[in-house]
């Protein structure tokens, strides 16, 4: 057994185990404003393992339900009086606003989800049902990774524009949705391929899907990924294209 196989295992390890501390922390109660966000945060940190965990307790971490009723609830008595009704909308508003730079960054975990799942299922697709374009599966995974990523990251973006515009259509939310993520998630999956192309191209080492060395090297590139969409998702949440999850 080769080093990069012994890292390999290590790094897809501790992407799993990050991935069920948030899972079993939203479980108990810490619950997303924006349910999308509980898929998004466990994706994430299952590719970029402790950065994704770090983020997560830092600036994404929800208190729990019960927390902030009584926390608002508290507020309201003092403000008002032991009379005062603090409504739900009052009572899972933030503490305080996150800087610029966290919304990016979640927004682009958002948009990362969406393409880490779409990876997730078209690569084993793709390995165990044997598909290749052009003789090589690396083409294969190129088209085919790149559909599911629409599809995903479409219906992601869309169950994240619907709760916060409800005055939409579904029409006009699906519009909206394919509007925000088509640039976002294709620029994500750029950085992707581009660590893929270099490690079968330049490196030249076989990736097959059944191996740890595989999967670390997608934990590498989606986490690359994440790094190309942060400008272009700063872009459209600047010019109010893109609604940021956070």
């Amino acid at each position: 057994m080769d080093i990069l196989h012994i890292v390999s295992g290590v790094f897809v390890g501790c992407g799993f185990l990050c991935a069920l501390i948030v899972f079993l922390d939203i479980n108990m109660g810490r619950y997303q404003a924006m349910p999308i966000m509980n898929i998004a945060w466990i994706i994430t940190c299952s590719y970029s393992c402790f950065l994704g965990l770090f983020m997560y307790y830092k600036y994404g971490r929800a208190e729990k339900a019960a927390m902030q009723m009584g926390d608002m609830a508290a507020k309201g008595e003092a403000k008002h009086g032991c009379g005062a009704k603090m409504g739900m909308g009052d009572a899972m508003k933030p503490a305080k606003e996150k800087p610029m730079w966290v919304k990016v960054y979640i927004s682009s975990t958002h948009c990362g989800a969406g393409c880490g799942a779409a990876d997730i299922f078209s690569e084993n697709l793709i390995f165990y049902c044997g598909i290749t374009f052009f003789g090589a599966a690396i083409w294969a995974s190129f088209i085919i990774d790149y559909i599911f990523a629409l599809i995903f990251g479409v219906v992601f973006q869309y169950l994240n524009i619907r709760p916060m515009r409800p005055e939409l259509t579904r029409g006009q939310a699906w519009a909206n949705a394919i509007k925000a993520d088509v640039v976002s998630l294709t620029s994500f999956q750029l950085g992707m391929y581009g660590w893929i192309a270099i490690v079968h191209f330049v490196f030249q080492m076989p990736l097959a899907a059944n191996t740890f060395t595989f999967w670390f090297m997608m934990q590498i590139g989606l986490t690359i990924g994440l790094l190309t969409t942060y400008p272009v998702n700063y872009i459209l949440i600047k010019t109010g294209i893109k609604v940021p999850c956070a």
